[in-house]
């Protein structure tokens, strides 16, 4: 008897909640044939699909491509999946409405002592008193949600991070204060944000490029201005963290100056073969809507990656 393999894909909103049951989903799953074999489909209503007996090859063609689709939503996909020999691999996606609002619903200044006390020490830094700290924190929130909401996902990123590696320290403790100037080419935005971190931080991401956990991105100048050295994580086929370091920019003593995003795709062949992302999300700039759902999906096919919860949720 020939060799199968199984595949569940679960489906999720945008508050990370099991997705509508009424709604009619379309299901593609690929295997990674040259050229790609479409090897299941379906549509139907329902929030968990079960597909039997897949075909196994016992190679590289085992790594799945799977993408879901439902009306009035943006697609979601997954690549590469590694599929097992006569078991079940389960995959959670994420779908995110068309017409989203954001919901800061964990995210208040006065939630973040008890839920993220190094994100509150990192946001409040620099502010003349809490008051001071909180005004801008809610200003941001309020003016410009797309910011905050990528100020929220890449360090909720960077703090899930231990840096070096298994021990208890997190990368995000290396950060000590955020450029918040709102009239900087530096103040946050959708995408990024720039920060002051201590020396140490370039010494820890260097030695964990050596251990194989980031990787040093060639030319980095030429992608982001007054750049010296730039690295990308690489734990995940998406939504990885890059830290790009301005080692000649003013910065406070014993600090350097990073400029931290969160990448779609860790590489240029899974940004070809995912290419059902919507235009919407990109427009020039990393959405943080997209950041969102990949680092969401990513963490959630890792066994091995804490959930991630940057303490917003997208609704309706």
């Amino acid at each position: 008897m020939a060799d199968t393999t199984n595949l569940r894909v679960n489906l999720f909103d945008g508050t990370r909640r099991p997705f509508q049951p009424n709604v009619d989903v379309l299901i593609h799953v690929f295997n990674s044939d040259i050229p790609n074999k479409e090897v299941r489909t379906t549509f139907e209503k329902g929030q968990s699909f079960l597909f039997e007996d897949l075909p196994f090859a016992n190679s590289p063609v085992d790594d799945f491509r799977v993408i879901a689709a439902a009306e009035h939503h943006y697609d979601a996909g997954f690549f590469p999946l590694r599929m097992p020999k006569n078991d079940t691999r389960e995959l959670n996606l994420m779908l995110i409405p068309k017409s989203y609002r954001f919901v800061f619903n964990q995210s208040a200044w006065d939630q973040l002592p008890v839920s993220r006390p190094e994100l509150f020490a990192f946001l409040g830094a620099g502010a003349d008193d809490d008051a001071a700290a909180k005004a801008r924190y809610e200003q941001l929130m309020n003016h410009n949600p797309p910011a905050l909401a990528a100020l929220l996902n890449i360090t909720t990123a960077i703090g899930d991070i231990s840096l070096p590696r298994d021990s208890g320290t997190t990368a995000l403790s290396y950060f000590r204060e955020l450029i918040w100037d709102p009239a900087s080419p530096e103040a946050p935005k959708q995408d990024r944000f720039y920060a002051y971190a201590i020396t140490e931080l370039l010494d820890q991401v260097v030695a964990a490029a050596e251990r194989g956990d980031f990787k040093r991105e060639a030319l980095a100048g030429l992608v982001h201005h007054g750049a010296t050295q730039s690295y990308k994580q690489v734990q995940f086929g998406e939504g990885n963290v890059q830290l790009t370091f301005l080692e000649n920019a003013p910065a406070p003593e014993g600090m350097v100056k990073v400029e931290a995003d969160i990448d779609y795709f860790r590489d240029a062949g899974s940004h070809a073969i995912l290419e059902f992302i919507p235009n919407h999300f990109t427009q020039g700039k990393t959405s943080p809507v997209m950041a969102y759902a990949l680092r969401w999906m990513a963490a959630k096919a890792d066994q091995n990656a804490p959930a991630f919860n940057p303490l917003y949720i997208l609704t309706g």
